[in-house]
């Protein structure tokens, strides 16, 4: 089966599992039965559930909404009115009796026939001073405030007249007077000030409805919803409903639509990993592990919306915040790439406001809790970065929940369980992670951060014997992780595969450890008894040798690539030179002493490659100073470039210039320029009989120990 037809049949697969996973959610368990059938068979719960009875809340929520009365509303703006009617109604009276054109028979006429007032009484106002007319006027306004101010419904608008006119007979005032403020009420056109509010009485009913609890009704696991030989009732079928019996009309097409969704979501996954990560579309391995963990995403989603963790429904149906989307978005950052994890967290965000009833806000929390989970591990060091991750996702999503909550106006109960919710699943996001990584380590051959952590552990096998049995490559090793893994973080590469591939990339020498130069502790040089063929060889066979030892170790293949490519075809000078002078030059072939191993495929093996490099000559300089350093790091470089060497690890001009800055400045602190003391200083430093000017440099002795070397400095 070629590979083509092996991905379309992955593809068709997790196509197939990710369908069944929304077949459980759309497509209702059937059951032989209808409402007002006979029952062909006994239904039991198969698990206790408890639910919303829609039909008896709703009935409680009309009851509640009919027991709300009619809300009345005070107007502020009818007394105003009718206090300037009333002064309108002394304004027309004092035009009659200030009336020039008018005798005082034609007046007291006027005013009996217009108000109703008696003749006596209309005889006392034709002479009426206006400070008089000005007080009536403000003691009818105070009778109309004191009936008026508290509401006065149409219902009582004329018993208010009637209790007026009887207040003003009570009046401490001539009987004239009385008379004309009684007319002037029953001249004035009252209206209510107290309505029934339509807006209001809405709201009000509108509240008693909300206030007003569910009604929930428990069914226990095994309990009898129908037996064999009954007339099934509607109560009977809103049970199986609730146990799944019919969640959609048309559960079919929303799987159709489901299936369009996801063949435009493949076909987007497949435009992507060729535009930007073509080297992860050609692994076959790489497709797989994606679509599982993609589908295994999805299954634990779905698994948690079937959790019932309240039997009140506002509550119940938060279990939405705890879906663990971040575990997925960091497993696929760790174990495959950051921009794919990203674009996948967008895609299962959408998937899971699907299945918890298009949701916005369970869609929105997952997509920003898989964010934060991304740009936790996307530069994973160390191993407390999964309980920093962890915090971080828990903090986003209690950010995340709270912000919704409040928008949506959820209750303080709703809004403390979400945001609890939502921080456990934070914290428990970083825990599966991590749990389930090592088995995705071992089963598709991945080498993520977390297995190179621990392969740079000096406990581990074959670092504890190049320790033991090979020191001076060993420590060679470690100052070239350190050159290695700085070069690397200057031009962005992978700079902790270039450190743990730099502790590794010699490990062929403890097959012959003595034949190299940095573990020749003084004595005979094995090499001085061999030709210059066999010593090339002896030397070339540590990359083979490395290998060897790599997989009986099982150290992961992008290691073993860097062992097999830190030197690539590069020549081994010396023995070269040293065979052309012991013959003819002529007769000497240049490839007879080359190593016979591929050039540096990626930057970090590249460099690793410099680096290498660079340690050894700089180590062997007589006297390295900041200058000669400096001009050796540009001298090697430039020879591996010159030589072919760099061709294939696309690394640019600008980058070299960056490594080689990035060695000197490690090189420049390890060789740094140190004073030499003279003889009588060191004693005096080392009794501690330093004048009191110098007093301050002792503790820095007395951490040195008893080293009497010349090199001892600051």
């Amino acid at each position: 089966m070629n590979r083509k037809v092996r991905e379309i049949a992955w593809l068709v697969l997790f196509f197939c599992i990710i369908m069944a996973i929304f077949s459980a959610h759309f497509i209702p368990t059937k059951y032989p039965i209808s409402e007002g059938k006979i029952a062909t068979s006994t239904i039991k719960a198969p698990q206790t559930i408890t639910f919303e009875d829609a039909k008896k809340t709703a009935e409680r929520k009309k009851q509640a909404e009919d027991a709300v009365g009619d809300v009345y509303v005070l107007d502020q703006f009818v007394l105003p009115e009718l206090e300037e009617k009333i002064t309108q109604i002394f304004q027309d009276f004092n035009r009659v009796i200030t009336n020039n054109n008018m005798d005082s028979r034609e007046k007291i006429n006027t005013l009996i026939k217009d108000y109703g007032l008696s003749d006596v009484a209309a005889t006392v106002f034709i002479t009426v001073e206006s400070d008089t007319m000005k007080i009536l006027r403000s003691e009818a306004i105070n009778l109309l405030r004191t009936n008026w101010q508290t509401g006065v419904t149409d219902l009582e608008v004329e018993e208010k007249r009637e209790k007026i006119l009887a207040q003003i007979e009570l009046l401490n005032y001539n009987a004239p007077y009385r008379e004309l403020i009684k007319a002037v009420f029953k001249q004035l056109e009252l209206y209510p000030n107290y309505a029934v509010s339509e807006t209001e009485t809405l709201k009000a009913k509108q509240a008693a409805s909300k206030d007003e609890r569910a009604v929930l009704v428990t069914i226990q696991k095994g309990q009898k919803i129908v037996g064999e030989g009954e007339v099934v009732t509607t109560e009977q079928i809103d049970i199986l409903r609730a146990l799944g019996y019919q969640r959609t009309s048309a559960p079919y097409r929303s799987l159709s639509g489901i299936s369009l969704f996801l063949i435009l979501c493949i076909f987007l996954t497949g435009l992507f990993l060729k535009q930007y990560r073509r080297d992860l579309y050609r692994k076959e391995n790489n497709l797989v592990m994606m679509g599982l963990l993609f589908s295994l995403t999805l299954l634990i989603a779905k698994l948690i919306v079937t959790i019932n963790i309240s039997p009140m429904p506002e509550i119940d149906n938060l279990v939405g915040y705890l879906i663990p989307i971040s575990t997925g978005s960091m497993l696929l950052t760790i174990l495959l790439d950051t921009r794919l994890a990203v674009f996948l967290t967008i895609i299962l965000s959408f998937l899971v406001g699907i299945l918890t009833e298009n949701q916005l806000s369970y869609a929105i929390v997952a997509f920003v809790g898989g964010l934060v989970g991304i740009f936790s591990v996307s530069r994973f060091s160390q191993r407390m970065d999964w309980a920093r991750a962890g915090l971080l996702i828990a903090l986003a999503n209690v950010i995340c929940i709270l912000s919704l909550d409040l928008l949506n106006n959820s209750g303080l109960k709703e809004v403390a369980i979400g945001v609890l919710l939502g921080a456990v699943n934070g914290l428990f996001s970083a825990v599966f992670a991590y749990g389930s990584l090592p088995f995705l380590e071992s089963g598709f051959k991945v080498t993520t951060s977390v297995r190179l952590l621990e392969l740079s552990n000096p406990n581990q096998p074959l670092l504890r014997r190049l320790l033991i049995e090979a020191p001076g490559t060993y420590h060679h090793s470690v100052l070239v992780g350190n050159l290695a893994e700085a070069a690397a973080d200057a031009i962005g590469a992978d700079a902790l595969l270039a450190r743990v591939g730099a502790y590794y990339h010699d490990i062929g020498k403890l097959k012959r450890p003595y034949f190299f130069i940095e573990n020749q502790l003084g004595g005979d040089n094995p090499h001085e008894q061999l030709t210059p063929a066999l010593n090339t060889l002896i030397i070339t066979s540590h990359v083979k040798d490395g290998l060897e030892l790599a997989r009986q170790y099982a150290i992961p293949t992008v290691i073993m690539d860097l062992i097999a490519q830190h030197h690539g075809t590069s020549l081994v000078t010396y023995f070269y030179h040293k065979a052309q002078e012991a013959g003819n030059a002529d007769t000497v072939k240049e490839n007879d002493f080359r190593y016979n191993a591929p050039k540096p495929q990626s930057k970090e093996a590249a460099i690793i490659m410099l680096a290498d490099s660079v340690e050894a000559a700089v180590r062997s300089m007589p006297d390295p100073t900041s200058g000669k350093i400096e001009g050796m790091v540009r001298k090697i470089i430039k020879e591996r470039l010159q030589d072919g060497q760099l061709d294939e690890s696309e690394l640019t001009f600008r980058d070299t210039d960056m490594i080689s800055a990035a060695f000197f400045r490690i090189l420049g602190g390890i060789f740094h320029t140190r004073i030499e003391y003279p003889e009588n200083v060191l004693e005096a430093m080392k009794g501690g009989l330093l004048p009191d000017g110098d007093n301050h440099q002792q503790p820095a002795e007395k951490g040195a120990g008893s080293s009497t070397d010349k090199g001892i400095g600051p």
